[in-house]
């Protein structure tokens, strides 16, 4: 059998070397014999909309920075209130801390303090991201919320005395305040927000 096979091999390959070589190793084609075509044309890059700008870019944010936002408190009832509080986290803010930052500013008692959006109660515990959710685009001064003082307030409306020394840091007010100067200064909401989280925990540590 391993004969009849090698005798078939030898009788294949003597017939291929009867065909004629259509092609030398040494061959070279002349490229003036080739057809003509027509060059490809490709379409003209459109230029990029500066309104429409990559996903990439707009909305990378830093690790553990948080957006932010302004609140503009206001009441043409007794006692008429025109306040604009600091910026504050939208993940971590609660409707009872904008309370407190209202108390803070004022001499009126936070129990008495009803938050009002779109002319609605605000409960406490409702964060302020659900509160920029529900109202849909927020304009670029912030987030205007009414106030009410349950039973009115005779009493004068002022500033407290304000804290000083370590008790600044403490507030939210003052991380508040560093985080939109930085944003104004390094024009990067991300990046303010990473120094603002570092600095806060290496103090919180200190």
């Amino acid at each position: 059998m391993a004969a009849t096979e090698i005798a078939f091999a030898k009788s294949f390959l003597a017939l291929l070397d009867t065909k004629p070589t259509k092609i030398t190793p040494d061959h070279v084609e002349d490229p003036r014999g080739y057809p003509s075509s027509s060059p490809v044309q490709t379409p003209p890059r459109r230029p990029r909309n500066p309104n429409n700008p990559s996903p990439t870019t707009a909305t990378t944010t830093a690790p553990g920075s948080d957006p932010s936002l302004q609140i503009h408190i206001r009441s043409l009832r007794n006692p008429p209130l025109d306040l604009k509080l600091p910026s504050l986290p939208l993940a971590t803010t609660s409707a009872l801390d904008i309370k407190l930052a209202v108390a803070a500013e004022t001499s009126i008692p936070v129990e008495r303090i009803k938050l009002l959006l779109s002319k609605k109660p605000v409960p406490d515990t409702r964060s302020l991201r659900e509160m920029v959710a529900s109202v849909g685009e927020v304009p670029a001064g912030g987030l205007e919320l009414g106030v009410m003082v349950m039973g009115g307030w005779s009493g004068a409306v002022g500033k407290k005395a304000g804290l000083s020394g370590r008790g600044v840091l403490e507030t939210e007010a003052f991380w508040g305040d560093l985080k939109g100067f930085l944003e104004q200064r390094i024009r990067d909401e991300g990046v303010a927000g990473e120094v603002v989280e570092r600095f806060r925990g290496a103090w919180g540590r200190g």
